[in-house]
């Protein structure tokens, strides 16, 4: 038979139990001192290299992306205010604001047409032409990090993926399940009619009418009733990538 552990015994594991937690403990802290220092060291060297190259975060997309991902990894997030150190450094935040304020004037400039869903492509092109010449570049990354600033105006301004596409929506209503499936459907050739849904997705009658009437109403999608044997719907926020061109240039 085992001999029972006594009192004592208890004792002395617990004790050692106890200094092997307050080891690991002192580790543990002197582990996080060391990693806090470094990481401020990082900060103050980033500081330094922004300095050094503000002309180039500004004038080169590419270049501006990476800089706020490095400060992205440390822990630093740029835009966190307009004031922020960082933010003037980058020379980022009015960047932001101007963009963002362009994009809402393009996105209420052409609701009427595309139902308030833009392909972010198009929207890109919109911009670099209303800018005035010698402005900063813009790139879609720009894009992306302006309308994460505009989420306090409650416009329902923010990014929507169908397929491979990416569109910018600004208006404040969430897009259905079945509304983004037909979407996905539509997005290669801009078009699509009832019976495609029906073949490609098996719904049924009821299920398609109304997730067609509902993109009608709200105007992301235009009815073609001139073919002779059933009408086509169009989804007009796809058209310049399909031409390669803006159907709607002429809203700006």
């Amino acid at each position: 038979m085992r001999k029972a552990v006594g009192i004592g015994g208890l004792r002395r594991q617990e004790a050692q139990r106890l200094a092997l937690s307050k080891k690991g403990n002192e580790l543990a802290q002197r582990e996080i001192a060391k990693l806090q220092e470094q990481i401020s060291t990082m900060k103050a060297n980033l500081e330094v290299f922004v300095r050094e190259h503000q002309r180039d975060i500004r004038n080169n997309p590419a270049f501006r992306v990476q800089v706020q991902r490095m400060c992205q990894l440390i822990g630093i997030d740029p835009l966190a205010s307009r004031k922020g150190y960082m933010a003037e450094l980058l020379g980022v935040g009015d960047f932001y604001c101007e963009i963002g304020i362009q994009i809402i004037d393009i996105c209420l400039a052409t609701r009427s047409i595309n139902g308030g869903l833009i392909d972010i492509e198009e929207l890109r092109e919109r911009l670099i032409r209303r800018r005035l010449k010698g402005s900063e570049p813009v790139v879609v990354d720009d894009i992306k990090r302006a309308i994460s600033q505009l989420s306090p105006l409650k416009g329902g301004y923010k990014i929507v993926s169908f397929g491979g596409r990416k569109m910018v929506q600004s208006v404040a209503r969430e897009m259905n399940a079945d509304t983004s499936t037909v979407l996905g459907l539509a997005q290669q050739t801009s078009k699509f009619t009832k019976n495609d849904v029906k073949v490609a997705l098996g719904w049924d009658l009821y299920r398609i009418d109304t997730c067609v009437d509902d993109m009608l109403r709200s105007g992301i999608v235009w009815i073609d009733d001139q073919n002779s044997t059933m009408p086509e719907y169009w989804v007009p926020a796809f058209f310049s990538q399909l031409s390669g061109t803006s159907l709607n240039a002429s809203a700006l």
